[in-house]
């Protein structure tokens, strides 16, 4: 299960950006922006995500995973479009088609209580 790791780095990251603030800040929410093509199980990341943070300044946090649809561009004929299946044909010329997104993995935001309004 990857999940794990990925959670794993997150957290560390987080703890990382906390850093930058007043002992006793909290760690509120972290919103991460996940490719579908990334193959990560949002329930289990949620889940390995509350496991490890046990025990560190972001536990308690809430995690909000963004999951970004895979879109492709076909090359030859410049068509765009949101794949729902797996198919990297383009369906206009049949011509090979370029990942535009899907693969992302990223830490988007990041809410911290540091104690003041």
């Amino acid at each position: 299960m990857h999940e794990m790791t990925l959670a794993a780095g997150v957290v560390t990251e987080v703890e990382r950006c906390l850093g930058d603030f007043k002992p006793g800040a909290s760690v509120v929410s972290v919103t991460l922006q996940v490719g579908k093509l990334r193959a990560v199980v949002p329930d289990a990341l949620t889940f390995c995500f509350e496991v490890v943070s046990q025990g560190t300044p972001v536990e308690g946090a809430r995690l909000i995973i963004e999951q970004i649809p895979v879109r492709v561009r076909c090359a030859p004929c410049a068509s765009e479009w949101t794949v729902t299946e797996v198919e990297f044909m383009c369906p206009v010329c049949e011509g090979p088609v370029e990942v535009l997104q899907g693969k992302e993995l990223l830490l988007r935001a990041i809410e911290i209580d540091d104690g003041t309004e």
